[in-house]
């Protein structure tokens, strides 16, 4: 058979006291984040597929334009693709009046 070695016991801390609920702000008019939130969500399918032919517009506009001196037509493509991608992270987790 095995011996059992008992451990000493571990004593046992007392519980802190629970924190008091944090304060809720009382509910006021919603800012231009949120109103400017609820416009983009609302018209985000229509406002998607308009910037999607648009990033591709530009994407075949900096193709062709790839070697003329002066268009900047990679860099218009890359601002264009930088504000639809602001956009999408904006309408995903943009959610106003939420805790963080």
């Amino acid at each position: 058979m095995a011996d059992i070695i008992q451990f000493p016991p571990v004593p046992r801390k007392a519980k802190a006291p629970p924190l008091p609920p944090a304060p809720v702000p009382p509910p006021g008019r919603p800012g231009l984040r949120t109103v400017l939130w609820v416009i983009v969500t609302l018209c985000w399918p229509l406002l998607r597929f308009i910037m999607v032919c648009d990033v591709l517009f530009q994407l075949l506009r900096a193709l062709v334009l790839w070697d003329t001196p002066g268009a900047h037509a990679g860099w218009t493509l890359l601002l264009h693709y930088g504000f639809f991608c602001y956009l999408t992270w904006f309408v995903a987790y943009g959610k106003p009046d939420q805790p963080r």
